[in-house]
């Protein structure tokens, strides 16, 4: 609950966006098919916020800030897809494992915990940003603190929700 009252205060006091924000993946989805590394496609996180403010005259920090939050509700998207699929295939998961011997001696579904994951994550992102935003209290780098870390931390659960399903489906 921290983080969109420092976001809401933040907004209230900046000007109004002075440039219309053009946003699209393309520069992330470029950044993470020329990865070569394994596990390495969130260095790509915030490409196309970038793309997006770079395409802009003298960007202001609400500008740069809309353009991350365009690029966390892209990340938020991916995640919530994820999730979801996570969800069906923990279903099933718990299903056929609810049919072994061993189901008696361990009580906890992968649905549940995945649940639990999800709030706890939700709640620890928005507590670390509201913290990197509140180190810059005072400063025009409040709003733009607070919208990064969101786009961060979206786009590395995503990413997470992803590598799981796709573990879950090759299994």
């Amino acid at each position: 609950m921290r983080l969109p009252l420092i976001l809401a205060a933040c907004l209230a006091t900046a000007p109004a966006l002075a440039q219309e924000v053009k946003f699209f993946p393309d520069a992330t989805l470029d950044c993470m098919e020329k990865q070569r590394l394994p596990g390495a496609d969130d260095t790509c996180i915030g490409e196309s916020a970038r793309a997006c403010f770079q395409r802009m005259k003298n960007p202001m920090n609400s500008d740069i800030a809309a353009c991350m939050g365009k690029e966390s509700e892209y990340w938020k998207g991916r995640m919530d897809a994820a999730y979801d699929r996570m969800l069906e295939l923990a279903a099933e998961a718990d299903d056929d494992f609810a049919k072994t011997a061993k189901s008696k001696d361990i009580p906890f579904t992968l649905t549940e915990d995945l649940a639990i994951q999800q709030q706890k994550w939700a709640e620890w992102r928005e507590i670390r940003c509201a913290v990197e935003a509140m180190m810059r209290r005072g400063t025009p780098y409040t709003m733009t603190a607070a919208a990064n870390c969101t786009m961060k931390r979206m786009g590395e659960q995503a990413l997470f929700l992803e590598s799981a399903v796709t573990y879950m489906e090759t299994k």
